[in-house]
């Protein structure tokens, strides 16, 4: 016995070799950094999410958030300052604080990124494991997380059809086939390894759930005395999800409801866990509520199918989005061991919750409740088609098995076609390049003779140069501040401000909005942003900084408000 096991830990030990590699090769290659440029590589695919994601992580390195909260004071969002952070900002906090002890952004970043991919995978792979008793269907669990099984392929073969090149047109594939709602397609951008590209978060909140998970099942058969420790350890860590990834303590929360009910040996044991971590979140939730961060929960019946909702369109969505794990998943509950079911029934409230609810301002945004499912869902399908295949082991005649296995790989194929396709949109994508402090002279001079806390009035949204320093722009892209449930009609503010050409007025906005600078740069008529006339500022007042071509100009709150009243 020990012969047989002996080859298998070591497979498994490379197995997790390879997830661990490719975790890190996933995170540094769609971001990176060149050091000899001091330039920010990012991906294009994560170039919209990162436009808030690097603010917010140089205002703890480089900005003044860090000191406010050692200070007892809430961090503010630095694309929408004056207000608390109402997104959940501990990850990325916690890649500044990397950044501030001298790693550079990439690898503060990418580490913690790839840590948490790496955990996601072997949590995954170790919770099917232990539920199913099966390596291989562990195995295919990994698999179908990987690669989606929704029917995107079919959109693909509708522009690339089917010929002798269509191996070439997959591994060169650069768009994704399906990118809802944003293409206006009913299958969404949710289902690929691109959202954890983007929220580099995700990974590591979904890896904490899946451990906790494990921990039941290890736990279920013990005694009280062994099980009290473990449930205050965990009490402690879900009281930090309501600022590490909010969307999960959801899941938390229907995970303990049902596992109390479910493992009555556990119970006591998760009421402590439960009453520790609603001591310790409650606070926290009241607090954002009184923040106003709690305004966007409402009934939604059908999530993006939502507009045009009837049974049939509602159907139809999920079984474009969702493929064939849409008949497997449901038909595999009632096949699976009774500890599975019980470990995996909370998907079946969550994936209920999620098409009736919305819990933020965009509805899209529910797609985390539906990741989580697909990630649970994905091990009962492959419970099913690693069962099959045990079963055709067993069959005598040759035509069956032969029969048995050519349907088995057909079905792998529709399962994972789309996430392979959209594998490969990833691995061939293009980056973009961001000039850092020390190559943009702009975020060079903010950097360096601006405090922390100064706040900017900015001429533009995105990879603003005052964002790249640490410090606050007074507005950043809209749909960042929108999303996450602020109010207030910033824009307005910013065109009257720089088309105004009232000096009493922008001095007035500036004293009123604790704006301490402002930039001046020519728009190129982008009907996004104000139209600036920088002849008219750059001889107007006098300024702070300005570039040497003159076309780029930093007024401070004094050069503007110089003899003003």
């Amino acid at each position: 016995m020990q012969k047989i096991l002996r080859p298998l830990i070591i497979v498994e030990i490379l197995l997790f070799m390879v997830f661990f590699s490719f975790s890190f090769w996933l995170m540094i290659h769609t971001f990176s950094y060149k050091p000899e440029r001091h330039a920010i590589l990012i991906s294009s695919r994560l170039w919209s999410d990162f436009a808030a994601h690097i603010p917010l992580i140089r205002s703890f390195s480089m900005g003044d958030n860090l000191s406010r909260m050692l200070r007892g004071l809430a961090p503010q969002y630095p694309i929408y300052p004056g207000e608390p952070i109402r997104y959940h900002f501990l990850f990325y906090m916690l890649v500044g604080i990397l950044e501030s002890m001298g790693l550079r952004i990439d690898w503060a970043i990418n580490i913690p990124s790839a840590l948490g991919f790496f955990g996601l995978l072997a949590g995954i792979y170790l919770l099917a494991k232990k539920l199913f008793h099966s390596r291989l269907t562990a195995l295919l669990s990994i698999l179908f997380f990987l690669f989606n099984g929704s029917l995107s392929f079919m959109k693909f073969f509708s522009t690339h059809p089917i010929s002798i090149h269509t191996f070439r047109d997959i591994v060169h594939a650069s768009a994704f086939p399906s990118f809802g709602p944003w293409d206006h397609g009913v299958i969404t951008a949710f289902w690929n390894l691109n959202i954890y590209t983007n929220q580099r978060h995700l990974a590591l909140a979904f890896a904490v759930v899946m451990f906790f998970m494990l921990w039941i099942i290890i736990n279920e058969h013990k005694k009280f005395s062994g099980q009290w420790k473990g449930a205050l350890v965990w009490g402690l860590i879900i009281s930090v999800f309501p600022y590490f990834h909010q969307p999960t303590l959801l899941v938390f929360a229907v995970l303990l409801s049902s596992y109390i009910v479910l493992f009555p040996r556990l119970r006591l044991a998760l009421l402590i866990t439960g009453g520790l971590g609603a001591i310790l979140v409650v606070p926290q939730l009241l607090f954002m509520i009184q923040s106003g961060g709690a305004k966007s929960f409402g009934l939604y019946l059908g999530y993006l199918a939502h507009d045009n909702l009837t049974a049939a369109s509602f159907i139809n969505f999920w079984w474009q989005n969702l493929g064939l794990h849409s008949v497997l998943v449901p038909l595999g509950f009632f096949l699976i061991p009774r500890q599975a079911k019980k470990i995996l029934f909370p998907i079946v409230p969550i994936f209920i919750m999620a098409n009736v609810w919305k819990f933020s301002v965009e509805p899209a945004a529910n797609h985390k409740f539906f990741n989580f499912s697909l990630i649970a869902g994905g091990m009962i399908s492959a419970y099913v088609l690693a069962k099959a295949m045990n079963q055709l082991q067993q069959a005598k005649h040759f035509l069956i098995r032969a029969l048995g296995y050519i349907t088995i790989t057909g079905y792998l194929l529709v399962l994972t076609l789309s996430g392979i396709i959209d594998f490969f949109v990833i691995a061939n994508d293009t980056r973009g390049s961001v000039d850092d402090v020390g190559a943009d002279e702009v975020a060079t001079w903010i950097a360096q003779n601006t405090v922390p806390s100064a706040v900017f009035l900015n001429s533009k949204y995105i990879y603003h140069p005052a964002s790249l320093a640490g410090r606050s722009i007074f507005l950043g892209w809209p749909y960042f501040p929108w999303s996450a449930g602020y109010e207030g009609n910033r824009t307005s503010l910013i065109r009257q401000f720089y088309e105004s050409h009232d000096t009493v007025t922008m001095c007035q906005m500036m004293r009123e909005n604790h704006l301490d600078y402002v930039t001046v740069e020519d728009t190129n008529g982008d009907p996004n942003l104000p139209t600036i006339d920088v002849k008219y500022f750059f001889t107007s007042f006098t300024h702070s900084f300005t570039n040497a071509q003159g076309t780029y100009l930093i007024l401070s709150q004094n050069d503007l408000c110089a003899s003003k009243p």
